[in-house]
C-alpha cells in the first residue's frame, strides 16, 4: 500500500505542484551550482520552498550546503595531493 502527500496551498487549500530549479553560475573563483526544489500554488501562483541545494567548485575543492527546513548542513570535499 502506498500512500501520498499532498502539500494544500495555505491561501487557496488545493494541492500544489512539486518543481525542481537548476542554475549554473561560472565565475572567476569556480563554478556554482544551486538546486531549489519547491512547491507552487496551480491557481494562485504562491511557491514554498522545500529545499537549496548549492554546490560550488574552486581550486581547494568542492563545497555543498545543504538547506532544508531552516537547517543548514555544509560539507566541503578537498583534494589531498599523497607524494
Amino acid at each position: 500500500m502506498s500512500s501520498d502527500i499532498e502539500v494544500l496551498c495555505p491561501r487557496c487549500k488545493v494541492p500544489m505542484n512539486f518543481y525542481s530549479r537548476t542554475e549554473r553560475t561560472s565565475k572567476s573563483d569556480g563554478l556554482e551550482i544551486k538546486v531549489t526544489r519547491y512547491f507552487k500554488c496551480p491557481v494562485c501562483g504562491r511557491s514554498i520552498v522545500d529545499e537549496v541545494l548549492e554546490a560550488k567548485v574552486t581550486s581547494d575543492g568542492l563545497r555543498v550546503t545543504s538547506k532544508h527546513n531552516g537547517l543548514e548542513k555544509l560539507a566541503i570535499v578537498r583534494r589531498v595531493s599523497h607524494s
